[in-house]
């Protein structure tokens, strides 16, 4: 089977190495292709994200990286693009670059605006998440974790990305439950409802293992409740790392494969520069 990876990021965003060197590192570890999907320009002010004035010189050092080295390994054009819990929308600059890339992941990262300006963030610090959680949605914590999974549901439904990034990266800073129950069934409705609108719209969901890598295996997203859940309804499932940094390019892909195997799921979804075509693991 081919060894897949769509799911990098390089210095353009918050990745630490360029294109070229992702590449090299990835063509030394065997991979048969491989996308780069750094983050899209955010609509709010960042530190994470590519800047706009960026894309054109990603777009062209993308294609000149790939040509460089097609013999060796193909390089697809990617972004991880966020979809937006406030406006229920993609940014209208995300809308413009779709027909630019061979693929995109559509990713939630933020619950919106508070106070100053600044921005609450899903995945950042528990901090940052609960002044989203009492300024945006007045303290309700379950108000806040089901119009997550409603926006993935959403961007499934309305923009069909190729591609769900890190579905429950909400449960990132929730550790010992510091915020909610994850076996309590508002929760599992919750997930379960989005599992049936990725369904419905074709999406890849894939398997992250960039959390697991940065912070332990309660980060591995999905959840194996979820995932089991995935793999019988046979949603279309792909391995990504999420890779920031060389460590991180091929990280648990074996362990994903032979935990995939043993739970019935018997084929990956991999991208042949036109198709996503089903492949045996």
């Amino acid at each position: 089977m081919k060894k897949t990876n769509y799911h990098i990021h390089t210095n353009y965003c918050d990745g630490e190495n360029s294109i070229e060197e992702m590449v090299q590192m990835a063509i030394a570890k065997g991979f048969d292709n491989i996308g780069i999907s750094s983050h899209a320009p955010l609509m709010y002010q960042n530190d994470w994200t590519m800047p706009e004035n960026a894309l054109p010189q990603y777009f062209n050092e993308l294609s000149q990286v790939s040509q460089k080295y097609q013999t060796k390994m193909k390089v697809f054009k990617g972004l991880e693009i966020d979809y937006y819990l406030p406006n229920h929308d993609l940014s209208p600059l995300c809308k413009s670059c779709l027909d630019k890339l061979d693929y995109w992941i559509g990713s939630i990262h933020c619950l919106g605006l508070i106070d100053n300006g600044d921005v609450s963030y899903i995945d950042d610090t528990k901090e940052s998440l609960q002044k989203g959680i009492d300024q945006i949605y007045g303290g309700d914590i379950k108000k806040a974790v089901c119009q997550y999974y409603t926006g993935i549901g959403e961007m499934a439904e309305k923009f069909h990305p190729d591609i769900i990034g890190h579905i429950d990266i909400i449960k990132k800073n929730n550790e010992d439950h510091y915020f909610f129950d994850d076996s309590s069934e508002w929760y599992e409705n919750a997930w379960h409802n989005a599992l049936d609108q990725i369904k419905k719209a074709g999406s890849i969901l894939e398997i992250n293992t960039g959390g697991a890598f940065r912070y332990g295996l309660r980060c591995l997203y999905p959840s194996e409740a979820i995932l089991k859940e995935a793999i019988k309804m046979k949603i279309p499932l792909t391995i990504n790392t999420d890779a920031h940094s060389f460590e991180a390019i091929d990280y648990l892909i074996k362990d994903a494969l032979y935990y995939l195997s043993q739970h019935g799921q018997d084929t990956l979804m991999v991208y042949n520069g036109k198709d996503w075509v089903s492949q045996k693991i």
